[in-house]
């Protein structure tokens, strides 16, 4: 019986060689993309601070500079292949970097209209609508958030990638 398992040892060798090579992998596959979901967000959270300092051309050049971040990261994720044939992950991020470009196009777009409006033009009704755009872009990001950690997590869990 003793010489049987020592025979199966060397047999197991591969399989865990294998399973370390896969989980390498995935980390990587797992950071490329969690690299660009960081990249938007960074990008998005200067466009909301734009909204802070109340000065319109911080509003143009931080809306332009989270679009392009946006469409970068749509194309380099986009081009990635499925790990293993799990798309999911991939798939997943696209979802969220699209709810992304949603929001900005609409929501974002409108509150930088308003927050440009002169001062005459700009009243309660003006604020109460970008109170209703900025809760509006924030349950939609966050739902993406949502979203997409639940997807990264099960992925996360599949490849035994140790999450921080």
């Amino acid at each position: 019986m003793q010489f049987l398992y020592i025979l199966l040892i060397p047999l197991a060798i591969p399989f865990v060689l294998i399973s370390q090579e896969s989980t390498a992998k995935a980390v990587h596959y797992n950071d490329q993309i969690i690299e660009q979901l960081i990249l938007v967000n960074a990008k998005f959270s200067i466009l909301m601070n734009s909204y802070d300092k109340y000065v319109p051309e911080e509003m143009d050049s931080a809306f332009s500079s989270a679009s392009k971040q946006l469409d970068s990261a749509i194309v380099y994720i986009a081009k990635l292949k499925g790990f293993k044939k799990d798309a999911y992950f991939k798939e997943g991020s696209m979802v969220f970097l699209n709810s992304y470009k949603e929001v900005l196009d609409n929501e974002h777009k409108k509150m930088i209209e308003l927050y440009k409006l002169p001062d005459d033009e700009y009243g309660s009704e003006e604020v109460e609508k970008l109170k209703k755009l900025r809760n509006q872009s924030n349950i939609k990001i966050d739902k993406a958030f949502e979203d997409v950690f639940v997807v990264q997590k099960k992925f996360a869990k599949k490849y035994q990638i140790k999450q921080d």
